[in-house]
């Protein structure tokens, strides 16, 4: 592990997105699926787990379009472009908590987004969810064509957050992304929709 070097001050919030900022959960979309193919909801997920399609998506390795192809072959659906999209985009609603510590957090410290997500993720997220717009920086994994807990997603956020990574608080949902940051030297929080000890540790940094 990275020595973390004692830092006066925080001068960045590294936050992920799904599970942190927003739910998400792609039942409701294996439902929709299932009803226009041969597949139940449970043969839908077993099928994303295996074929690696959301990785490649999430890294930027495929686009939407061949991402849309490669589903509709691979589960028989006969889903247009747009009808896909709504169904694959509509899993999400806000962690009310989190939305209001940003919130509070703006102007008070540089804000930075680093998620792995795909295009049709964000670009339908930031129209519909006017928190992300108060970020200073988004590191999406689609357009920085690699995904955590790769080391060169971490380093294109620690310039994004124009601070050395003892400067950084990084918060992330999955242990593996936060033990990996931590190797780097940043301050990390595993959240687990614990938003009062994310409130405690800020405090404790002195953020709040």
């Amino acid at each position: 592990m990275t020595k973390k070097v004692a830092s006066k001050k925080i001068k960045a919030v590294l936050f992920d997105l799904g599970k942190v900022i927003l739910h998400f959960d792609f039942t409701p979309a294996f439902k929709k699926l299932s009803a226009s193919c041969l597949k139940t909801p449970a043969e839908i997920d077993d099928y994303f787990r295996r074929s690696g399609l959301e990785v490649l998506y999430d890294g930027g390795k495929i686009s939407s379009k061949e991402f849309h192809d490669k589903v509709k072959k691979g589960l028989g659906h006969q889903l247009g472009f747009g009808e896909f999209k709504q169904i694959w985009n509509e899993i999400f609603k806000p962690n009310r908590e989190v939305v209001s510590l940003i919130l509070k957090l703006k102007g008070r410290t540089r804000l930075v987004l680093v998620s792995n997500t795909n295009a049709m993720h964000f670009k339908y997220l930031v129209k519909r969810y006017s928190i992300l717009k108060h970020f200073d920086k988004h590191i999406l994994s689609y357009k920085e064509k690699v995904r955590k807990p790769d080391e060169r997603i971490y380093r294109a956020a620690i310039r994004a957050c124009r601070a050395k990574p003892h400067e950084i608080l990084y918060i992330d949902d999955r242990l593996d992304l936060t033990e990996a940051a931590d190797e780097i030297g940043f301050h990390t929080f595993t959240f687990k929709n614990n938003a009062t000890e994310l409130v405690k540790k800020m405090k404790k940094l002195e953020i709040l």
